[in-house]
């Protein structure tokens, strides 16, 4: 999981929009320039998640994390209904931040009760 958003992350800050699945390369320069500088983010991400994970139970920053991942994959639910159904690899996308990220912090939550 801390992987996917930091080798996607660089590649779309490398290639914007032609980056993502099923490009547009045809994207205003303001787009393509607000499309790198999100995805600064999701490289962030992988690297807080990868340096916690020993101490996953119990660490604010690895929830915080996650709970970015959640909020992202909630504006790319947004953007389906608004925008269209995006690329397959979007839809997995959206299904592993909205569904997974919540088993995942419900399960540091119960690891971290029996840890205590």
């Amino acid at each position: 999981m801390a992987l996917v958003p930091t080798i996607s992350g660089v590649q779309q800050v490398l290639l914007g929009a032609q980056a993502v699945p099923a490009n547009s390369s045809e994207v205003s320069a303001s787009i393509d320039g607000e499309l790198r500088y999100a995805n600064v983010f999701k490289v962030a991400v992988g690297p807080i998640i990868l340096c916690r994970l020993g101490t996953v139970e119990d660490s604010p920053a690895v929830t915080a994390a996650l709970a970015a991942v959640f909020a992202g994959g909630l504006a790319r639910l947004w953007s389906w209904k608004q925008a269209g159904r995006p690329h397959p690899v979007g839809m997995v996308a959206i299904g592993l931040e909205v569904g997974v990220v919540p088993v995942i912090l419900a399960w540091r939550r119960r690891f971290a009760s029996r840890s205590a």
